[in-house]
């Protein structure tokens, strides 16, 4: 019996009865598609001696099938694309066939199998293939939109330049002095806009449209640890069925990009002919717009990368790049305060943070500057702890215990003293006043809680927006220095 979960618009699948021997993973349950294998999902399980992933599967997540002692024979279809860490160690898999889909495989992925040698050779294979990197022509570079408004001031030299730029980073990569959070790259979202320039100096016949081009699916999509569900693409320009030149893009990791081109707009200098393409970047992407707790509050971490390559390479002033920093933090303060602050049924985290902020805002209490930078501290961690269910409840249940804790010991007031002093007291849903023991019984249907589930969803997608207003607002810094 197959177990899994929806999220947003697909399945993922969490576990199955321990009795398993042979499992064959569906491309599908109650007609959502199943696109991924959760981590731990299978963890140990004894009898478990086949198993078969369909190729709707897009990720066998880390640790899923870890430490199954008879796992000899794992069937991997075409079309599934990641093989997180750890996912198959210690199990007993002898030999394996990687699909040509296959773009990333952890490193420790089949450690502990003899299939770890297969695993290996399709690896060297596939990056010998590699050997023709993919390039820019230099003759074709995004822009943020609102230098159309300027466009005579994009030459052919500027084009050119930030074409040459953006493939040095490539080469970077390569040599390993750098990684693919830090490409200095558009960024683009869901109904994104922005600006593709191509210059030539014969004149194009016939429409130009945008294609992904094939090879960047397997030579530059990336998932993985460190840089999690984004996709960089080579965008080829097109007309009359002929590539013109070809652009590079980042986007969330996605199903389908499509690019439309929402009017060419034309003029010829001297003897060379401009092209100004305003575009909107369209995705189809796993779930809700990928809404997962793992990307959206990654995505701050992208967006600074791109930032400290623009400061290195003197693109932007560190002034700023400060500015865009301060922003940042402040953002990822503001939405993680926000989201916790609403959080229902965790009565004690509600009460001590309504506590420190008292104390932070209390003017007569010389350490309330210390409380300040203690609740900055705090809530910096939590917004790197946010990538589970089980890491919220800890926030709820566990973590509030040390900040009443510190409270007491920067005051030096008992919390009964503390109440009066603020007027606050531990309560219920009702506002019935409660123990600290029973504000732990709370733990037991938090996380049941459909409140918490949608307040999560919308913080997700609040996330994803304001990172796509930030990322509008600070564009075009790098062309304004």
């Amino acid at each position: 019996m197959i177990q899994y979960e929806v999220q947003g618009k697909i399945g993922v699948v969490t576990g199955s009865s321990k009795q398993e021997v042979t499992l064959t993973i569906p491309a599908s349950l109650d007609s959502y598609p199943i696109a991924k294998i959760e981590s731990n999902s299978f963890q140990e399980q004894s009898k478990l001696k086949k198993v078969i992933i369909p190729g709707s599967v897009k990720v066998i997540g880390a640790y899923s099938f870890a430490a199954c002692p008879n796992l000899k024979e794992v069937v991997i279809e075409e079309g599934v694309e990641v093989i997180e860490d750890w996912a198959f160690i210690n199990c007993n898999i002898e030999h394996i066939s990687l699909p040509k889909s296959i773009k990333s495989v952890g490193p420790n992925a089949f450690l502990g199998n003899m299939c770890k040698y297969d695993v290996d050779d399709f690896l060297k294979s596939r990056d010998q293939g590699k050997a023709t990197r993919v390039r820019t022509n230099y003759r074709a570079a995004i822009f943020p939109l609102g230098l159309l408004e300027s466009k005579e001031a994009i030459t052919n030299e500027i084009i050119e330049s930030r074409s040459r730029y953006i493939d040095s980073q490539f080469e970077m990569i390569e040599r390993g002095q750098m990684n693919t959070q830090q490409l200095d790259i558009p960024i683009q979202f869901n109904n994104d806009e922005c600006l593709i320039t191509y210059f030539t100096k014969n004149e194009v016949k016939g429409n130009i449209s945008f294609e992904i081009a094939p090879e960047s699916k397997t030579q530059l999509g990336l998932y993985s640890e460190n840089d999690p569900d984004f996709l960089v693409l080579k965008v080829n320009i097109v007309a009359d069925g002929k590539v013109l030149s070809n652009v590079f893009l980042k986007v969330p990791y996605a199903e389908e990009v499509k690019i439309q081109n929402n009017g060419t707009q034309s003029e010829k200098r001297d003897d060379t002919y401009y092209y100004f393409i305003p575009v909107k970047i369209k995705m189809l992407c796993y779930g809700n717009g990928n809404v997962s707790r793992e990307f959206a509050l990654n995505m701050f971490n992208e967006f600074m990368g791109k930032y400290e390559t623009e400061l290195k390479n003197g693109l932007i002033r560190q002034e700023q790049f400060d500015e865009v920093k301060d922003t940042v933090d402040m953002k990822i303060l503001e939405l993680v305060d926000g989201f916790l602050s609403q959080i229902d049924g965790a009565p004690l985290f509600t009460y001590s943070l309504s506590l420190l902020k008292h104390m932070q805002q209390d003017t007569e209490f010389e350490s309330h500057d210390d409380v300040n930078d203690y609740l900055f501290q705090m809530i910096t961690t939590y917004y790197n702890e946010l990538s589970d269910e089980a890491s919220l409840e800890k926030i709820c249940f566990e973590d509030p215990h040390k900040s009443l804790e510190y409270a007491t010991a920067i005051s030096g007031m008992s919390l009964e003293e503390l109440n009066k002093k603020y007027d606050i007291q531990l309560t219920d849903f009702a506002g019935v006043t409660i123990t600290l023991e029973e504000a732990r019984t709370y733990q037991n249907v938090f996380m049941d809680l459909e409140t918490n589930y949608n307040l999560h969803a919308e913080f997700i997608l609040y996330i994803y927006k304001e990172m796509q207003r930030l990322n509008n607002l600070y564009s075009i810094q790098a062309f304004s220095a």
